[in-house]
């Protein structure tokens, strides 16, 4: 190996240099060093592919929220608890959008924000989260200051598990102590006395079963992503499903319905 540290046309040392700097000529090397050199290579390859699948293999760590801290900063982790309030949608001038999600596990709630385009692969795959279902997210956590959120960028990271609902008429439901009657899903038929839109795009509907009168709450993300539209059902004999949330302070608060989904509207011909 000595004569390879030196060039055989100009006699000067070249160390393990392939090439003389000094004449240009081509250093000769032992077959081992080929097999050093090249045999290196493909273990450090086959390295990385037995880390990506290992990663693929090993579970994602489940966490309490009220857990998470500074140290889960990029880490993916898991997560279950109940959608703690009605999903928001936000759309911005550009076109860009963020759904917001609260997940709510007994230990804290953790905001999940999901961006273009898995909005549209959620909501084309039936996978946006209503008010009062219970939810399995797998998600990387973002930690900026005070402020704590885990992001979700495929479909396939959420699962969805919604209670069967029960049915219930608006007198029984208007008579649930608070808080016992929330997430409690039922289902009721009816018709929409009144409606009205607000600012962010969401819908209140005011609706009888002649039994009582409740507002029944249609998140943004109704008309934003599904087209909506609450002049659809006026006059119509509606079997709607939904949530129950309290909507007010303690004192002086009532209970409305919060639908999850379109399919939560049937229109009884």
């Amino acid at each position: 190996m000595e004569e390879e540290k030196y060039c055989p046309n100009c006699g000067r040392y070249v160390g393990s240099l392939e090439v003389c700097p000094y004449c240009g000529t081509k250093i000769p090397k032992h077959t081992s060093y080929y097999y050093a050199k090249y045999g290196s290579l493909t273990f450090a390859v086959l390295g990385v592919l037995f880390l990506l699948v290992f990663a693929q293999s090993t579970p994602v760590q489940y966490v309490h929220i009220g857990d998470i801290g500074p140290t889960y900063n990029y880490a993916l982790v898991r997560i279950s608890g109940v959608v703690s309030s009605a999903p928001s949608l936000v759309v911005k001038s550009d076109g860009s959008a963020t759904l917001y999600i609260n997940v709510d596990d007994g230990t804290g709630v953790m905001s999940i924000h999901v961006y273009n385009p898995t909005i549209g692969r959620m909501a084309s795959q039936n996978k946006v989260p209503g008010f009062g279902d219970f939810v399995d997210i797998k998600g990387e956590i973002y930690i900026r200051g005070t402020n704590r959120y885990m992001i979700i960028n495929d479909p396939a990271q959420i699962t969805i598990k919604r209670a069967k609902a029960v049915a219930m008429n608006i007198s029984a439901i208007r008579g649930i102590e608070y808080p016992y009657g929330n997430y409690l899903r039922v289902c009721l038929v009816g018709n929409i006395v009144d409606y009205r839109s607000t600012f962010s795009g969401a819908y209140v509907l005011n609706f009888t079963d002649g039994t009582g009168y409740i507002d029944i709450y249609v998140p943004s993300y109704f008309s934003k992503l599904y087209g909506f539209d609450a002049k659809d059902f006026e006059g119509e004999k509606i079997r709607l499903t939904g949530s129950v949330q309290w909507y007010g302070s303690e004192m002086t608060g009532e209970w409305e319905i919060v639908p999850a989904t379109m399919d939560d509207f049937r229109v009884i011909t």
